[in-house]
């Protein structure tokens, strides 16, 4: 990024004041723990840790839907799309193996533990639908994985 520069007018002296941002101020963050938002609102006492891009878990995934991609280009000389089923089966694993924990969760009154298992199931319900979608939101905004320094 370029510099910034401002012309500061003191006394008939010009004075060339010059401002850089610093890199360091922003990192990506491997996991960010959130609450769980259903129709934009967070859910009280809620929380969800998360897997962010550049989380081992999720690069994994990435690479090896990529890696999958060009073996087909390279067999077959074409990309065939999946079907949507199987596209929505792989995006479901995908988003189980990024929930890495949560908070606040319960079924039938008693807390639920986080399991893929347990993940797999809500994401998998019908009845569940808001569930996905909340995770899938989190999951791909990735603002939730970036921190931002607080120093001046």
């Amino acid at each position: 990024m370029s510099a910034n520069r401002e012309s500061l007018h003191d006394t008939g002296r010009v004075t060339t004041m010059t401002s850089h941002f610093d890199v360091d101020s922003i990192a990506d963050i491997g996991t960010a723990e959130l609450p769980l938002k259903v129709n934009g609102q967070a859910l009280p006492g809620v929380f969800v840790t998360l897997a962010g891009p550049e989380h081992p878990t999720r690069k994994a995934f990435a690479m090896d839907k990529a890696r999958r991609m060009r073996k087909q280009l390279a067999r077959t000389g074409k990309i065939e799309l999946d079907d949507p089923l199987e596209e929505q089966e792989d995006e479901t694993q995908h988003m189980v193996a990024c929930v890495l924990a949560w908070r606040g969760i319960a079924r039938a009154g008693k807390p639920l533990e986080c399991t893929r298992e347990n993940v797999l199931a809500l994401m998998s319900d019908p009845g569940k639908g808001w569930f996905r979608r909340a995770i899938k939101e989190a999951y791909e905004d990735v603002e939730n994985f970036i921190q931002r320094s607080v120093a001046p």
